[in-house]
């Protein structure tokens, strides 16, 4: 390979990390409070260390007006480009039956369930593993997780980490 070939090569490589580098993505984080919540803001600061913006809902959207209004609202927004909704709470899953709903938002959901209410995964036959099914078959973004370190299923960190990376990797390079 030539002298010229490689300076070139590696002009292109560092134009492409310098791309992801300066690229930014902004994710909602939503699930349940409490734990969840506690779990969400350390997940938010992991994000960040990244390079990418998260957002939690109890901390970064206006508190004077309902949930169920600012989240439609903040999640329509051309520049949010994820949420990651776990699904944990009776709450959660009426935010995603409400979400599931309005296209442009059901586009940027990432739906994390556990394993048995996983509708390739698991067994439940209810209601809302049915609705999993058809925003799986819809958009495609079903992902089982678990809170244990139990095979084969990721924890709600690595795959958050691993899908909100790539996806401002893409982004970055598309």
């Amino acid at each position: 390979m030539s002298e010229t070939t490689l300076r070139r090569l590696r002009a292109i490589r560092r134009e492409l990390e310098s791309r992801v580098r300066e690229s930014a993505i902004i994710v909602v984080l939503m699930g349940a409070s409490g734990q969840g919540l506690s779990q969400r803001r350390r997940l938010r600061s992991a994000l960040s260390r990244r390079g990418v913006l998260a957002l939690v809902p109890e901390d970064d959207f206006p508190r004077d007006i309902a949930p169920s209004i600012v989240e439609r609202a903040m999640l329509s927004r051309a520049d949010i480009d994820l949420a990651f909704i776990n699904l944990k709470s009776w709450g959660t899953a009426t935010e995603f039956g409400q979400l599931h709903q309005i296209g442009r938002t059901a586009r940027k959901l990432r739906v994390l369930v556990n394993p048995e209410h996983h509708p390739l995964h698991g067994n439940s036959r209810s209601y809302l593993t049915d609705l999993y099914l058809t925003h799986l078959a819809a958009y495609g973004h079903i992902y089982p997780v678990t809170t244990t370190r139990r095979p084969p299923f990721p924890s709600v960190k690595k795959t958050v980490m691993k899908l909100a990376v790539r996806y401002a990797q893409w982004k970055a390079l598309r």
